[in-house]
């Protein structure tokens, strides 16, 4: 396998995936910059990033030696979980202790992943090196932000924010606005979600809650945010930060929190007829 060092990260690749590196590698120093200068995060000390082309082989050589048993003793625990999930999944982050690792599929398999999530949540987008380099971003973000510990509705958020972004535009559909306030949206999410991608409903209320209310604070207080994510946080202090940015207070908060987004979003464009 191939490596090299690209912007404090190692990126690995076989031989035959050296196109698709180069996808990767251009998108790993630009995600960089925009991870640093929107949320003030640094690479992680050991990151390592992989032309993924199997689930099992990139789990396998990202972790560390003394990971390995234990991943293989718990092999029968996971297995199935992860390759449910990997026909619909575009990239991967996989934290080892202090090591980060990502995976990114190459355009030929991004092209042949099943994407009946993907199009209920982003924007459609035909070309291929377009979907690595969202993926790529998206998963770094993750890996940065992995020290957090944060609440997956909000790492997701937050990921999906910083591909837009990445881009210079909105990569999430409108639509999924209404998905907020639907039957379940009101209770507290979980810290940690397991989601079924059978039910697609939910699924699409998970990653359109994080992003809405992601975005909400970083286009009103984008230093807000950034001090939300400077340093680990219990989630009591999470939500309550979060509560005072949004105007609202911390025991109404998911009462309050899809109201308060889709009436942000939905306000009419100034000079629009009401």
């Amino acid at each position: 396998m191939e490596k090299r060092n690209v912007g404090g990260l190692t990126l690995h690749y076989d031989p035959a995936e050296t196109e698709a590196a180069g996808i990767v590698e251009e998108a790993c120093l630009r995600s960089v910059h925009v991870i640093g200068e929107t949320w003030g995060l640094e690479a992680p000390s050991d990151c390592r990033v992989y032309v993924m082309t199997s689930w099992l082989r990139f789990l396998v050589d990202s972790a560390p030696w003394s990971w390995r048993i234990p991943l293989a003793i718990t092999f029968p625990l996971w297995a199935f979980r992860i390759g449910r999930i990997w026909r619909y999944a575009a990239g991967w982050a996989q934290r080892y202790g202090r090591r980060q690792a990502v995976g990114v599929k190459p355009p030929r398999l991004i092209l042949a992943a099943d994407k009946s999530i993907g199009e209920l949540i982003y924007v459609r987008e035909d070309d291929a090196a377009e979907k690595v380099r969202h993926a790529t971003c998206h998963e770094l973000t993750h890996a940065f932000m992995a020290h957090l510990r944060l609440p997956s509705w909000l790492n997701e958020g937050l990921a999906m924010v910083t591909v837009d972004r990445f881009f210079g535009k909105a990569t999430v559909r409108d639509d999924t606005l209404e998905a907020l306030g639907l039957q379940g949206a009101l209770e507290r999410p979980q810290k940690i979600v397991r989601l079924n991608p059978a039910d697609k409903p939910a699924v699409v209320r998970h990653y359109a809650r994080g992003y809405w209310i992601a975005r909400l604070i970083a286009e009103t207080d984008l230093q807000a945010m950034r001090e939300l994510v400077l340093v680990r946080r219990s989630r009591k202090e999470l939500e309550n930060r979060i509560a005072a940015i949004l105007g609202t207070s911390p025991a109404a908060l998911w009462r309050e929190a899809d109201r308060l987004v889709v009436s942000h979003f939905r306000q009419p464009a100034p000079g629009a007829p009401v």
